[in-house]
Formats: C-alpha cells, sequence, structure tokens
C-alpha cells in the first residue's frame, strides 16, 4: 500500500518563468519558512520551476498525500534564512540572475507552463502591450495574421487563457518569443485586467474563467470512502463513474493503489487537474455509507461528500468547537498548521452512520479516574472533544472528581453536565499526589515526598537510604519533599521488623520457603527440616516476606549441600515415564559422590538401576519408581552399585494329595457341589427353576464335610482322651460320618 509523504508550495523569492509549484521535499518534515536552496542549479521538468544555488525561497507545507508532485529537493540541500525573510542578508540577491527577460505562459486548464524568452526590444508590440501589466491572464488567439509555422513552434493551445508573469533573467536554451513586427495585439488577447485565471463570480461566488476563454475540458475529483488513498484530481474520462450520474461509489484500481472505494465528482474549477496520473481501472461498484465525522484540527479548510453526492467544505478549522458533519467519504484535511515540533494534530472519529443525512445523538460515558463515584451518562454535545482527544475533565458538581469520558451505544438516565477543565490524563487531573512516612519505632520521626507510594498506602516499607520501618499514608499537603526509594514492603509494622531467612533447596527440586522462625545461626549454612529431613536447604536473609510462616528445624547444621547429602542414604532406584501428555521427559538427580547426573526417558521407558541421593527433576504425579535397598562400595575408589537382588523360593510337596477321600471320589463331589452352586446362580439370576434341589443340597453337605475333612492334619499325633460317651451312655454321642461312610 502506497504511504502519504507532505508536499508542499514552494514560490521563488526572485522572479522567474514559474512562481509557485507543489513539490514533495525529502528526507525530514520542514517546518514553514524562508530557506536559501544551496544544491545545485537545475529546472525542474515538470513544473519549469528554476532552483538557483544560494538564492531564496518561500517553502509551506500543505497536507499528507501519497506521492503525485514531483521531488524538489532534500531538505538537507536548504538552509533556514536569518530573520526568516526573502530580504534576508542570507539570500542572493535578485539583480544577480544573469540580464535578460523571459516569460511564463502557465495554462489556466492544464496547469501545464511554457518558457519562452521574450523580446526585450521596445517596440516589440508584445512587450509594449504586455510588459507593464504583467502579471496578467490573456488568451491565445493567433487570428489570420500569424504564419502557421510560428503557431506551430509556441506549444500554446489555441484559445485557451494563460497566467502571463515575466522573469528577469535569460535561458539560451528556451525558443524565443517573436515580435512579429508592429502587429498591435498579436499572440494574446487581454482579458479583464484579472491576475489570477479564476475569479469568484459576483453573483454565485463561484470561481470562473474568463468568459472568452476556452471552457476547460472536465476534471475529475476522486475521494476514497475511508484513509486509504488521499483524494486526487485526474482528465481520465470518468464521465460514466459520477455520482451525481450513478448514485454509487466505485471500486477501483490505479499504480498506487488497489481495490480502492471511491466516489467520483467533477472537480470545483479552483482545484488542480492532474494531467500526469496513471490511468485508473474501474472494476465495479461499493458501498460508501453516509458516516458521521467529528474533525478537531487546525487547518485552512475540510472538504468532505455530503449524503447528497455534493462536494462541500467546512471552512477553517480551529481547535474548539469540532466540526461535525455526515460524508460519503474521508474527510480530507486542506492546509493544516504547522507548530514548531511538526504538523498540527488531526482528529477525525467515525461516530456511526447517519440517520436521515443527520449526525445520530451520541452517550458518552463518564467514569471516575479512581472508581468511588458511579458513572455517570450524558449527552452533551460538549463532551465530544473530549471523547475524541481522550481528555480527563471535571465537572460542575464534582470540581474534585476526575472522569474520563468515553462514548457508548446506550444511555441510562443521561444528564447534561458541564465542564469545568479538561487535562490530558487521570495523574495530570488529580494532581502530583503527597505522601506522610511515619517512623513505627518513633512516631514523631516523619519524613513528606512526592514520590509515588501509591503502592504502598496503608502498608509500612523499608527505605534503601535510610533505616527502620515506614508507615505510608496520603495527605493533601506537604512541608518538605523527600525522594524515597523503596526496597520493601509489609502489611503491619510487626511484619516489617521480622527478620526473615529464605531456604532454598540443594538439588532445586522443591520451591523456596521463607520463614521468620529464628535461624540467625545457620545463616550460610545447610539444615534439614523436621517434616522433610530427606531434603537439604540453603539458608540466607531476605526481606522478602511473601507467604512467610514458623518451620521446625533439626538442631544441626552443615557447612555445605554435599556435607549435608553425606547424611542421606543412597539409594539403589529405577523410574518408568508414564506421563501420556509428553512424549520424552527430561531427569536430574544427585549421585552418591554429590554429583548432577541427567537422563531422557520416552513414554513407557524404564531407566536401568542407578544409585542416587536426591531428585534434582522428576514428575511424582506421574512417575512410577522403585527402590532396591542401599547402594554399596567396596571402597571409596570403587563405584556405587546396587545391591545383588534375592529371588524368594517356594516349598511345595509333589504329587496330588486329597484328604480322607480316593481322588476320583472327591473330584466328583466337588464337580456336583459346582454345579449346584452354578443352578442356584441361574435361578437367582434369571429365574431358571431348579428340577432336583434335593439332589443339589446332598452334594453341597458332603463338599462341606470333605472341606471339613481337609482341615486334619494327617501328621498331627493323636493322643487318647477320655470320650463321654464311655461314661454316660446316653449323652448323644454319635459317630462322626465321613466322605467314606
Amino acid at each position: 500500500m502506497s504511504v502519504k509523504k507532505p508536499y508542499y508550495t514552494i514560490t521563488p523569492c526572485c522572479p522567474q518563468g514559474t512562481m509557485t509549484g507543489n513539490f514533495n521535499i525529502t528526507g525530514a518534515l520542514v517546518a514553514d519558512g524562508v530557506y536559501q536552496y544551496v544544491g545545485g542549479t537545475y529546472q525542474d521538468a515538470t513544473t519549469g520551476m528554476w532552483f538557483y544555488n544560494d538564492f531564496c525561497y518561500t517553502i509551506d507545507y500543505i497536507d499528507d498525500v501519497i506521492p503525485t508532485f514531483p521531488i524538489a529537493f532534500d531538505y538537507t540541500d536548504i538552509n533556514l534564512t536569518l530573520g526568516n525573510s526573502c530580504t534576508s542578508i542570507s539570500c542572493k540577491a535578485c539583480n544577480f540572475i544573469p540580464a535578460g527577460i523571459y516569460y511564463s505562459f502557465e495554462s489556466c486548464c492544464t496547469g501545464e507552463i511554457v518558457l519562452l524568452n521574450g523580446p526585450t526590444d521596445p517596440n516589440s508590440q508584445f512587450y509594449f502591450y504586455w510588459s507593464s501589466a504583467i502579471p496578467s491572464v490573456g488568451t491565445y488567439d493567433l487570428g489570420n495574421d500569424v504564419p502557421l509555422p510560428i503557431s506551430e513552434s509556441l506549444g500554446l493551445s489555441q484559445g485557451q487563457c494563460y497566467l502571463i508573469t515575466e522573469v528577469i533573467g535569460n535561458d539560451p536554451s528556451l525558443p524565443n518569443l517573436p515580435s512579429l513586427g508592429g502587429l498591435a495585439g498579436a499572440l494574446f488577447a487581454t482579458t479583464d485586467g484579472r491576475t489570477t485565471c479564476y475569479v469568484p463570480d459576483p453573483i454565485t461566488g463561484e470561481p470562473e474563467l474568463f468568459i472568452e476563454c476556452q471552457q476547460c475540458p472536465p476534471c475529475y475529483l476522486l475521494m476514497s470512502c475511508d484513509s486509504t488513498v488521499a483524494p486526487f484530481t485526474t482528465n481520465q474520462d470518468l464521465s460514466a463513474y459520477l455520482y451525481s450520474v450513478t448514485g454509487q461509489s466505485w471500486l477501483m484500481t490505479g499504480s498506487d493503489f488497489t481495490d480502492v472505494c471511491f466516489t467520483v465528482l467533477l472537480a470545483p474549477p479552483n482545484i488542480p487537474c492532474n494531467y500526469f496520473i496513471s490511468p485508473i481501472t474501474v472494476e465495479t461498484t461499493c458501498d460508501c455509507p453516509c458516516i458521521c465525522y467529528t474533525v478537531i484540527a487546525n487547518a485552512k479548510d475540510c472538504a468532505y461528500i455530503n449524503c447528497d453526492g455534493e462536494l462541500k467544505y467546512t471552512g477553517p478549522l480551529v481547535t474548539s468547537p469540532p466540526k461535525k458533519f455526515c460524508s460519503l467519504a474521508y474527510p480530507a484535511i486542506i492546509g493544516n498548521s504547522q507548530l514548531p515540533t511538526g504538523p498540527s494534530p488531526i482528529y477525525i472519529q467515525n461516530e456511526g452512520l447517519c440517520i436521515d443525512g443527520e449526525c445520530p445523538v451520541i452517550c458518552y460515558l463518564l467514569e471516575d479516574c479512581d472508581g468511588i463515584e458511579d458513572p455517570i451518562y450524558s449527552t452533551s454535545t460538549s463532551l465530544l472533544p473530549y471523547a475524541i482527544i481522550g481528555s480527563v475533565i471535571t465537572i460542575v458538581g464534582y470540581p474534585d472528581t476526575c472522569w474520563e469520558v468515553i462514548d457508548t451505544a446506550e444511555c441510562d438516565c443521561a444528564i447534561d453536565v458541564s465542564v469545568i477543565n479538561s487535562y490530558i490524563d487521570c495523574p495530570t487531573c488529580k494532581g502530583t499526589p503527597k505522601y506522610k512516612l511515619t517512623n513505627c519505632d518513633d512516631p514523631l520521626t516523619v519524613v513528606y515526598t512526592t514520590t509515588d507510594l501509591s503502592a504502598y498506602v496503608g502498608e509500612v516499607i523499608i527505605r534503601l537510604d535510610c533505616p527502620g520501618c515506614w508507615i505510608v499514608e496520603e495527605v493533601d499537603l506537604i512541608p518538605s519533599d523527600v525522594a524515597i526509594t523503596v526496597d520493601a514492603s509489609y502489611i503491619d509494622c510487626v511484619s516489617c521488623a521480622r527478620t526473615y531467612y529464605l531456604l532454598e533447596d540443594c538439588t532445586g527440586l522443591l520451591p523456596d520457603a521463607i520463614t521468620y522462625t529464628d535461624l540467625s545461626a545457620y545463616v550460610g549454612d545447610v539444615i534439614k527440616l523436621e517434616y522433610c529431613p530427606e531434603t537439604c536447604w540453603e539458608v540466607s536473609i531476605t526481606l522478602d516476606s511473601t507467604n512467610a510462616g514458623e518451620v521446625i528445624f533439626i538442631d544441626q547444621g552443615y557447612s555445605t549441600c554435599e556435607t549435608c547429602w553425606a547424611t542421606l542414604p543412597c539409594i539403589c532406584t529405577t523410574v518408568r515415564n508414564d506421563n501420556t501428555e509428553e512424549s520424552s521427559l527430561y531427569y536430574r538427580y544427585v549421585d552418591c559422590d554429590f554429583n548432577f547426573q541427567y537422563f531422557t526417558l520416552l513414554f513407557g521407558e524404564t531407566s536401568p538401576k542407578f544409585c542416587m541421593i536426591a531428585w534434582a527433576i522428576y514428575y511424582p504425579e506421574t512417575d512410577y519408581i522403585e527402590t532396591f535397598g542401599d547402594c554399596t562400595q567396596a571402597t571409596v575408589q570403587d563405584p556405587w552399585t546396587c545391591p545383588t537382588p534375592i529371588y524368594p523360593r517356594r516349598f511345595i510337596r509333589p504329587g496330588y494329595y486329597v484328604p480322607t477321600c480316593s481322588i476320583e471320589k472327591f473330584e466328583k463331589i466337588t464337580c456336583k457341589a459346582a454345579e449346584a452352586m452354578y443352578k442356584k446362580v441361574l435361578e437367582q439370576r434369571y429365574g431358571i427353576s431348579n428340577c432336583c434341589p434335593e439332589d443339589d443340597s446332598k452334594w453341597l453337605i458332603k463338599k462341606e464335610l470333605i472341606d471339613l475333612a481337609g482341615l486334619v492334619d494327617p501328621n498331627y499325633i493323636c493322643t487318647t482322651v477320655q470320650s463321654c460317651c464311655n461314661e454316660s451312655p446316653n449323652c448323644g454321642c454319635t459317630p462322626l460320618k465321613t466322605c467314606n461312610s
């Protein structure tokens, strides 16, 4: 997409054939002023303007456009004159131009310029009639008295009007203007004494050519629906696409843009027509909705197309009040003002679709910068510029509250508001905050500051530049101002007065812990905690109190992590990666010689056995870990090895033994009992009744009997006991039945 660049109107301080032209200047933005040209002398081929070394030129910034104008020079080729004036001592005097006269003939239609060396002979009729009237507008009219070869050699068009200016100087490369002897009025006919091509009509005010001038061919003005392409003119015949004819906008493609939607109008006479633009291709119709725009700028004018397709102008723009109108095209700012830092800022706000050619009513939401007051809704039009620029305001009724202005779609109980002041942002509106710091140990020791301590109001801080703990509160007035640098903050004086200790896992596996338990005797050493005796922790002092708490530690310190690790067992370990979300995982551990080792496991892969003291990186949520006892080493020079595995042995008696019965009978009873149980399942689960439940009960009883008999130890030595039956025949004793009964 093409990039817009600034263009300027350049006017030479000394008279020449071309006294004004529009140009681009490369390099940096150039402020309005009078500049001495220090580049090489040359003539611009497009405008015919001469740029003479050491001569001065007035430069006026016009606007930013996609480049369609010739490049005059780089900004390094000019110097701002002393006094910023054409009469500056920086400028070479105009009488240094070589003697002679030549003339500029600028077409009132095309803007094309023809340069001719003029006759200096006072007897020349052209000189006689025109030298005293220049600059002036004349009609090129050869009549029947001028030989044809002369008319063809001049490059002028019969019947057209030209702005004629005289230039002191001489360019041998230019053709000579013929004297034509005593032919009075030859070549040009006078007009009404006008010095510009277009003069406002006394009745309509519209710019008009002299009535006897040949009317210029149509020129077309194209304005894009958005800001994709700046407005431009062309003499290409676009009469079939005029909005006044079709009521449509058109999608077009040119050398510097592709598929851009334009609205096409007839260009007003006072807008120069661009006869050098590349051909434009018209593709199809497109939709340019009529949108409400609000414009804030400092500029000479602003052009737009109203909802009826008519070109309109807002007139001069000033910052306030803003201009608001409905347009089919993106507004075009004309003659934006210059500031010392560059062009004046331009704000163009889309306020939504117009309704019946009128802008919609906009609702504004006012939000308290501090979030204390309830939001306010308003339709006051005075809020418009503040919403566009993003200002913060104070309003009548809330003089001490700062409000951000936001445009919104819906209004809830809208009220009218009156603006008191506006500011660039909330901090500027609220003013510089002021704070009072009171020492926790001595309430009479107080310090005041404007350093931003908003994040610490109601808290207690430690300062880098002064010991002690300080309570922070915001106040309205302060008698002095001391710069403050915050080192740490706490919720209260008690928390601030404590000493905090940082515990860091020697392996880096576990997160750091912070405690206010007195570990002053172990600062710089390594300790173990009771709740986690297999982890060694380095101890240091910290100002951070995040999640601080008490800890119970084993009252023994170690000088280094290695010394602490030496008290831990060396375990034979293996791990399997059961993480289904990662294809491979990285593991790290401390071996029994206190060195860090690492390896990688694919999903489902199990590591070989290894000897370790502690994990540094592993994944307890998903890993499957096995341990195989303590590792050993034969001597301190030998490597640590896992213990030899011990495989358990099972002692079984060979053969197939059944108690009390033969094998065949034991198997028969067991099978019958199993069938009976299966029938019972069928009956209870599926309702299939058993035809012979009595037989099943018999086999179930036999199964219980042989199972009871199987409980008897065949190797048990039986001792004789006194039977109750021998003493009392009527005691009801009955010999037990067995499976052999």
